[in-house]
C-alpha cells in the first residue's frame, strides 16, 4: 500500500467511524464511507488488547498482505479494518478468507 492507498489521520479514522457504514465479522469490524477519490483508501487499527506493540506490527503485516489480494479497483472508499482482540496469528489462511469475504460482501453493496 502506497501512502495515497492509506488513511492515516486520527481525525479521518475518527470521521469514517463515526458516519459510514459497517460490517462485522468474527474477527475484523470494518467501518468504510465514500471517500469521492479515483482510488481506495484503507487504515488497520490492533488495540492493545490483541498483544504488544511487535506483535500488533505482525497483525498489521498480515492484515495487509490479505488487502492487498483484494480487488478494489471498482470502489472508491475510505475503509478502516479494526482488528478484534480473538485475532490469532497462526490462523491466517482462515482469516484471509473471513476479511476477503467481507470485503466482496461490500463490493456487493456498493453495486
Amino acid at each position: 500500500m502506497t501512502k495515497e492507498n492509506t488513511v492515516k489521520s486520527h481525525r479521518e479514522f475518527d470521521a469514517i467511524i463515526q458516519k459510514g457504514a459497517r460490517l462485522r465479522t468474527d474477527h475484523f469490524r470494518l467501518h468504510y464511507l465514500p471517500n469521492g477519490l479515483s482510488h481506495s483508501r484503507i487504515g488497520i487499527a490492533v488495540g492493545k488488547r490483541n498483544g504488544g506493540a511487535v506483535v500488533r506490527v505482525a497483525i498489521k503485516r498480515q492484515v495487509r498482505a490479505m488487502v492487498a489480494k483484494a480487488d478494489f479497483s471498482s470502489l472508491t472508499i475510505d475503509l478502516i479494518i479494526i482488528v478484534s482482540p480473538e485475532y490469532r496469528r497462526d490462523h491466517f489462511h482462515e482469516l484471509e478468507d473471513e476479511l476477503l469475504t467481507a470485503i466482496n460482501q461490500i463490493k456487493e453493496k456498493r453495486n
